[in-house]
């Protein structure tokens, strides 16, 4: 079940793909809508995308923003097609790809920038306030002076905002030495301002990632029960083939009857076993181990009850490191023996 979602889901990104690629060439004058190919390819995809909504809909009974956003550009590719909205699937095909590892890092900050938002919105305030007053003072000052450019608050507020950000276009410029003065200080001001939000992004984005710790570490590794007695070239060389899988809470990591082709160790937070009645392994315990050992499927679904960061040891890595350290083998094989009599 879930490798078939998992190949739904990249069909649908590729699909998506395909869209906005098409949608960027033919604002250049290349693969008309009008050629009987796209046009057919063009109403296959609104079809897919119908399905997958009603689907979505059904199966989530909620309007998500993501499902508000695929329903907008349903109809308006149905029925108002003035202008092209697929570019807004961006952000489902973001949601698809979003536990890619390449995909990570922008997470994390969307993470972070709805953390801080707060203190972000906090910032945008001050920087809004400081461009009314600079605007209102340049009126005093230039309005006389330029009144084509000057001749309103709002008018003023152009330069105010190319002046605050630095970005100075040229187009409008004082005249007067207290408007030239005026301008010095608002650059200076900008600068600063600016860099607030910059700065709280850099910091509360430094401390995520940190607490994501994408490179697994020597000490988490060592810090394992199944891998204490080793010796530190075993943990070694396992820290070399973990991989990091981040889970998001609620999301199932495997289902009863998959294919047992790894095995996981959390590193934090907590996941369900969802047996008749529920366990919930945390950090430092495994799980997976059942079905390597015994070539057998997976006897029970596992989902994540938080957020969770999980080491990840494929079939051949462990085969590979059971022949090399036959404590391993058999530490997993107590494991195993244990869990199943319970």
């Amino acid at each position: 079940m879930k490798n078939t979602l998992g190949f739904l889901n990249k069909f649908f990104g590729a699909v998506i793909v395909l869209n906005i690629f098409h949608q960027i060439v033919s604002s250049a004058g290349y693969l008309s809508i009008d050629v009987a190919l796209i046009q057919f390819l063009y109403q296959a995809s609104i079809v897919i995308f119908g399905i997958e909504f009603l689907l979505r809909v059904f199966v989530e009974r909620k309007l998500s923003f993501l499902i508000s956003i695929d329903g907008l550009v349903l109809v308006n590719q149905v029925f108002f097609p003035f202008y092209d909205l697929r570019i807004l699937r961006l952000f489902r095909l973001f949601d698809i790809f979003s536990q890619s590892r390449f995909l990570l890092p922008t997470n994390t900050l969307i993470k972070t920038i709805i953390k801080q938002r707060n203190a972000l919105l906090g910032s945008q305030i001050m920087v809004i306030s400081i461009l009314l007053v600079v605007s209102t003072f340049i009126y005093f000052l230039e309005s006389s002076i330029q009144p084509d450019v000057f001749g309103s608050i709002p008018s003023t507020m152009w330069w105010g905002i190319a002046t605050l950000t630095t970005v100075g276009y040229g187009d409008v410029v004082p005249m007067t030495d207290l408007g030239k003065l005026l301008a010095s200080f608002t650059m200076l001001v900008g600068i600063g301002m600016f860099a607030l939000p910059a700065a709280i992004l850099a910091s509360a984005y430094y401390e995520e990632i940190q607490k994501k710790n994408f490179l697994v570490s020597f000490e988490a590794i060592a810090s394992v029960p199944l891998f204490q007695e080793l010796p530190i070239g075993a943990v070694g060389k396992i820290n070399e083939k973990l991989q990091v899988v981040l889970v998001s809470e609620h999301e199932t990591i495997f289902s009863k009857g998959d294919e047992a082709d790894s095995m996981f160790i959390i590193e934090y937070g907590k996941v369900k076993v969802e047996i008749k009645e529920p366990v919930y392994l945390v950090s430092g315990d495994y799980f997976g181990e059942m079905g390597l050992l015994g070539n057998a499927p997976r006897n029970a679904t596992i989902s994540a009850a938080d957020d969770t960061k999980l080491l990840e040891l494929t079939k051949s890595d462990l085969a590979e490191l059971s022949e090399e350290h036959p404590g391993l083998f058999k530490e997993l094989e107590l494991s195993a023996s244990s869990r199943s009599q319970n």
